[in-house]
């Protein structure tokens, strides 16, 4: 293609930014090659009796994994349910302990109560009984020494 750059309209010539094109050569499709049948070997009883025999092998293998498997897991369902009880037993006994806990304190507040000086004084009052007043109190002064006297 041949440019003429003294045309005034080359500013508009976008043919030059358009990517180029390639052309293909022709080819012929290709032929993919016949596949060629295998004949199936022939087994002799032996190797059947040899095949069964290890897939029994693994038929008990995986039996046996499995049985285990299951066994294991049976026994973590009921390590979980005994750990389960252990816990309830535990939030009983808890239960009971706080329960005896605020017993014991309300039958020390009442023993408390009971023997309290207020509760004594009222006590006596109501038996009749009055505080000593300082009149009523005489002391003795003896100036003997420490004889003992015995009456005979």
């Amino acid at each position: 293609m041949a440019y003429s750059y003294n045309n005034s309209s080359t500013a508009y010539d976008l043919d030059m930014f358009a990517p180029a094109r390639k052309v293909k050569p022709e080819s012929k499709p290709e032929q993919r090659p016949q596949p060629r049948l295998v004949k199936p070997q022939v087994k002799t009883q032996e190797e059947i009796r040899a095949e069964a025999v290890a897939i029994r092998a693994k038929m008990v293998k995986f039996i046996a994994v499995l049985t285990v498997g299951i066994l294991l897991l049976g026994t973590n369902i009921a390590l979980h349910i005994r750990n389960n009880e252990l816990n309830n037993a535990i939030v009983v006994m808890d239960t009971q302990l706080s329960e005896k806990k605020s017993e014991y304190t309300r039958l020390e507040a009442a023993l408390s109560a009971k023997f309290s000086p207020a509760n004594a004084k009222a006590y006596a009052e109501s038996k009749g009984m009055v505080k000593r007043e300082r009149y009523q109190i005489v002391y003795f002064d003896i100036d003997e020494g420490n004889q003992i006297i015995s009456a005979k």
